[in-house]
């Protein structure tokens, strides 16, 4: 039998892969997370991933959240795993 096993393409820090974007903005609304700058390399691949945004520079923690709130009425329930690991990515375990 075949198993398939994915994980996540990088350190999340605290950001648990299996919220979903809604829940990720409902952890974020704590005060001292909104100025973490330890969150701007975690947040900034999952807004990358679900928005496809460009940034002319690098974008603060606060932007990233503002986006990704922005992004919540079409993509809250979105699991973060998925938004990270398309299903191409997946890696057959024999």
């Amino acid at each position: 039998m075949s198993t398939f096993t994915t994980t996540p393409p990088a350190d999340l820090g605290p950001i648990r892969p299996d919220w979903t974007i809604g829940q990720l903005i409902e952890w974020l609304s704590d005060d001292s997370r909104q100025h973490d700058p330890a969150l701007q390399h975690p947040l900034s691949l999952i807004e990358a991933a679900l928005t496809g945004e460009q940034w002319s520079r690098p974008p603060s923690t606060v932007a990233l959240i503002r986006s990704l709130t922005l992004a919540v009425p079409q993509h809250g329930s979105s699991v973060i795993a998925d938004v990270l690991l398309p299903s191409r990515s997946l890696t057959l375990v024999a």
